[in-house]
């Protein structure tokens, strides 16, 4: 993939996909380590959507809900994780201060881990995951432009941070508009068709069975940001009920 060195990298994955791994998931971790050296910066998402329901998140004690390899890194890093109920991520390397130096309101808005991706040029790695839950960067270029079939909605609860106290932040989520007859649902395999005919992708499979995709984010999300300037329903339809 050739990812250079001192770069920032969000790393996506589905470890079924690769099949049995001898040493499982602290070998497989350990791999990374030995392929991105200190010089990198690594980001998993530890996302946790159940906060929806229970309105509870505990930056040390919420277990992440986005496979194995990112809640081993989780438990391995318990202090360096984001705050946020839905979008939280956990992270290792040079960047890491600058990364979790603010605590933004929205997933993807201003001073959201999404954001500072953008400006590092960092890189979306997926390992196992298709574009679809493998890609979470996209959301961002959405709710920058506020596009017309989301609209804010809160999601006031209990949110404790890494030393146990509770912070009063007022989350919010731009969310899909869900009416009676009617919703907006995303269909990013157009962006994604249009970004390897770009050559925004570096896309293949290993063993003809675990989808491995690499994607700078600054990059794609300008040219995401060209095509919902033009037409802000480019990656969303209209689904009446």
């Amino acid at each position: 993939l050739k990812i250079p060195k001192h770069s920032t990298i969000i790393i996506h994955s589905s470890l079924f996909k690769f099949g049995i791994i001898e040493g499982g998931v602290e070998f497989f971790f350990n791999m990374l380590k030995r392929v991105f050296d200190n010089s990198y910066t690594l980001i998993m998402p530890t996302f946790t959507f159940s906060y929806g329901l229970t309105r509870k998140w505990d930056c040390i004690h919420s277990k992440s809900e986005t496979g194995a390899l990112t809640e081993y890194m989780r438990k391995l890093e318990l202090k360096n994780r984001s705050i946020n109920p839905f979008h939280s991520v956990t992270i290792e390397g040079p960047n890491k201060n600058y990364l979790l130096d603010k605590i933004s309101d929205s997933s993807f808005g201003e001073n959201s881990i999404f954001e500072k991706l953008y400006k590092l040029g960092a890189y979306n790695l997926s390992l196992g995951s298709e574009f679809i839950g493998g890609a979470t960067f996209c959301h961002y270029a959405e709710e920058l432009l506020q596009v017309p079939y989301r609209f804010y909605k809160s999601f006031p609860g209990a949110i404790i941070d890494k030393n146990s106290i509770q912070i009063n932040t007022n989350f919010k989520m731009y969310v899909r508009i869900i009416e009676k007859d009617f919703y907006y649902d995303n269909d990013w395999n157009i962006f994604w068709e249009d970004a390897k005919r770009k050559g925004l992708v570096n896309y293949f499979k290993f063993n003809k069975r675990a989808p491995i995709f690499l994607m700078n984010i600054k990059n794609s999300t300008d040219f995401l940001i060209d095509r919902i300037s033009y037409n802000p329903y480019y990656v969303a339809n209209k689904i009446k009920t």
